[in-house]
C-alpha cells in the first residue's frame, strides 16, 4: 500500500518534486559514473541506461506529488518497460540492484536540503521519505519481473533445443531413416518422440523407420506403453517401423504388460536391421 501524506501542502510537494527534477541528468550522471566503477561491463550500454536512469529519477521526483493509484500505474509502467530492455539487453539483475541505494541517498540528500529550506517538521520529513522508500520498493519490484520472464523463456527455449537434440531423426537412404535414442525417456521426450517421428517420416517421406534402443538405459512401463503408440502410429501414416536393440529387462516388460509388438520386425542390432532392408552404411561397419 502507498503512503499518503495528507498534512503537506501540495506547494510544499511540488517544490520538493521541481528540485529533484532540476537535478536529474546530474544524478543520473553520478550513479552512472559509480555503476561503471563497479561494474565495467556496464559502460558498454551508458547510452542506454543514462536515459531510463534519468527517466527513473523523474518518477522518483513525481512520485510526491501523485495519489496512489496514479504512482502505481506510473511505477509499473516503467519498471517492466526498463527491466524488459535491460533484461534483453545482457545486463545483470544483481548490478541493476546494486543501483537502488544510489537513489535512495542521493534523492534523500535533495530532499534532505530543500526540507531545511522549507522548516519541514521531522514528521512531515518522515513523511516524504516514505513515499520515497516505498516507490523505490515497488519500482524493484516491477523491475525484476522482466528478469524472471526472460530467464524462463530462456531456459525453456534450451530445454526445448536439447530435447529436440534428443530425438535425431537420421535419413540414411531414401526412404529409410533412424531414430538412435539414448539416455532415459521422461514425459516430456516421450511425446517429443512420437511427434519428431511422425513429422520427420510425413517431411522426408519415409518408408522403413528403424527405431534403437541399444543406448536406452531401461524400458519400464510408460516408455513400453509410449514405443507401441509410435510404432501404431507409424503404421497408420504407412511406415514400417522396425526396432533394434531390445535388452532382455525390455522384453520382460513389453510382455508383462500385453502390448503386441509381433508385427514390429525386431532385430539385435540396428546393423542387422538395415542390412535386412538392403544396404550397408560406414556408420554401421565394424
Amino acid at each position: 500500500m502507498y503512503y499518503i501524506m495528507p498534512e503537506l501542502t501540495e506547494k510544499t510537494l511540488r517544490s520538493l518534486t521541481e528540485k529533484i527534477l532540476d537535478r536529474k541528468e546530474e544524478l543520473a550522471q553520478q550513479i552512472t559514473e559509480k555503476q561503471n566503477h563497479t561494474y565495467h561491463s556496464l559502460k558498454d550500454f551508458s547510452d542506454t541506461l543514462i536515459p531510463l536512469r534519468e527517466d527513473l529519477v523523474g518518477i522518483y521526483a513525481e512520485a510526491l506529488i501523485l495519489n496512489a493509484g496514479e504512482r502505481s500505474e506510473k511505477m509499473e509502467k516503467w519498471g517492466r518497460e526498463a527491466g524488459k530492455r535491460c533484461a534483453e539487453l545482457g545486463v545483470t539483475l544483481e548490478s541493476m540492484l546494486k543501483e537502488v541505494p544510489h537513489y535512495r541517498t542521493a534523492i534523500g540528500e535533495l530532499i534532505k536540503e530543500e526540507a531545511i529550506k522549507l522548516d519541514l517538521s521531522l514528521s512531515r520529513f518522515y513523511d516524504v521519505l516514505a513515499v520515497l522508500d516505498q516507490s523505490v520498493s515497488d519500482i524493484v519490484y516491477y523491475f525484476c519481473l522482466p528478469f524472471v520472464e526472460v530467464q524462463h523463456n530462456s531456459l525453456k527455449a534450451s530445454q526445448d533445443q536439447m530435447l529436440e537434440m534428443s530425438v535425431p531423426v537420421v535419413p540414411v537412404d531414401d526412404g529409410v531413416a533412424v531414430l538412435p535414442l539414448v539416455g532415459t525417456i521422461d514425459t516430456h521426450r516421450a511425446k517429443l518422440v512420437i511427434e519428431e517421428s511422425l513429422t520427420k517420416c510425413l517431411e522426408l517421406n519415409i518408408e522403413e523407420f528403424v527405431i534403437d534402443l541399444s543406448g536406452v538405459a531401461m524400458v519400464d512401463t510408460f516408455v513400453a506403453q509410449k514405443l507401441f503408440q509410435v510404432m501404431d502410429s507409424l503404421k497408420l501414416i504407412g511406415v514400417k517401423p522396425k526396432i533394434t536393440g531390445i535388452s532382455p529387462e525390455m522384453a520382460q516388460t513389453i510382455v508383462q504388460l500385453g502390448l503386441d509388438f509381433k508385427d514390429i520386425p525386431s532385430y539385435a542390432t540396428l546393423k542387422s536391421a538395415l542390412r535386412e532392408i538392403g544396404f550397408e552404411r560406414e556408420l554401421v561397419k565394424n
